[in-house]
């Protein structure tokens, strides 16, 4: 019997993550706050700590470390929501924008070094492939 799919998904998934944190490492960045330093950076609108736990599914204790470790870094600012005081904001710092520069240059080179063999409409079909299954699995 073939390697099940979920399988091959979770392997694949064990394998980036562990060659995305290693690159990672040059610049005192962990994979979950790449992830957190490019989400903010994308998303103009300031979110909060617990938007921020939903959205990536973790628990807000540990959304909480991760944004306050990047606090420590001076790679996140929190502020003080305009319209409601007991929610702070956050948003990236100038070091924090420099910081996710760097990085986004590495994880550039890495998917290259991935994904640079395989033909560019293939790499297409399997990113939409990628995203149908993401929304799938948000809705479950």
């Amino acid at each position: 019997m073939p390697a099940r799919t979920v399988y091959l998904i979770k392997r694949i998934e064990t394998e980036i993550t562990f060659a995305m944190n290693k690159v990672l490492t040059k610049y005192d960045v962990t994979l979950a706050q790449f992830i957190i330093l490019n989400f903010v950076n994308d998303n103009p609108t300031d979110f909060s700590s617990a938007q921020l736990s939903r959205r990536f599914k973790m628990t807000p204790q540990s959304m909480n470390e991760t944004v306050t470790t990047l606090q420590k870094k001076e790679m996140l600012v929190k502020n003080i929501d305009v319209e409601n005081k007991r929610i702070l904001r956050i948003g990236l710092t100038e070091k924090g924008i420099q910081v996710l520069g760097f990085c986004n240059i590495a994880i550039n080179i890495l998917e290259e070094n991935l994904f640079g063999n395989i033909p560019t409409d293939e790499l297409a079909t399997f990113r939409k492939v990628i995203g149908n299954v993401l929304e799938t699995t948000r809705k479950v």
